[in-house]
């Protein structure tokens, strides 16, 4: 089994497209669209950061994610609707262990967008990009077991629901449990 390198996969984060999405690295512009989202509570409710109260937040955000860029680190893409243009969520890889071909993805979107079967076109993306780019034999995802939302993306990706982690994070100052999912290489390819 090769043994890929992390920057040699994310030196150069290429965009992906879907018939709704476009796929691509942040950009500083990004800002005022991120804050739009990401400074609603209902969008920050189940996800490990606090809802953005300014637009320095965002800015703040999009210049971390900048830096895993230049740094060649595992990262997200930003999601970019083709309809109007406009930066309605994340989605990508928040861990990549190569010598055991595993990998961990995650996502945001947009209130207004939620519902309308987006997530799940991007996220079959970016398990396109890992199962055939990053050569994975497992990809993971977890959600709080109160997002229902975000355990339909993974059954609808295909993923296979493994159990509930009992007080396995502790998100803004209260422990949460969350439910793991996971995908196979094999089964992704069926």
């Amino acid at each position: 089994m090769e043994i890929l390198k992390v920057e040699d996969v994310f030196g150069d984060l290429p965009e992906l497209q879907t018939p709704r999405l476009l796929l691509r690295k942040f950009r500083p512009e990004d800002a005022a669209d991120m804050f739009e989202y990401a400074s609603d509570p209902e969008v920050a409710r189940d996800v490990t950061w606090e809802a953005h109260t300014s637009i320095e937040a965002s800015r703040g955000f999009i210049g971390y994610m900048l830096n895993k860029y230049a740094d060649r680190q595992v990262s997200e893409w930003g999601l970019v609707l083709k309809e109007n243009n406009k930066f309605i969520g994340t989605c990508g890889f928040v861990y990549w262990k190569p010598d055991h071909a595993r990998a961990e993805i995650g996502y945001a979107l947009s209130r207004k967008y939620w519902g309308r079967g987006l997530m799940p076109e991007a996220v079959a993306a970016v398990l396109k990009f890992g199962f055939e780019v990053m050569k994975l034999h497992r990809l993971e995802a977890r959600c709080n077991d109160t997002n229902p939302g975000s355990e339909r993306v993974m059954i609808k990706s295909g993923m296979t629901y493994e159990g509930l982690l009992r007080g396995s994070l502790c998100e803004k100052g209260i422990f949460k449990n969350l439910k793991m999912y996971s995908i196979l290489e094999e089964e992704y390819r069926k």
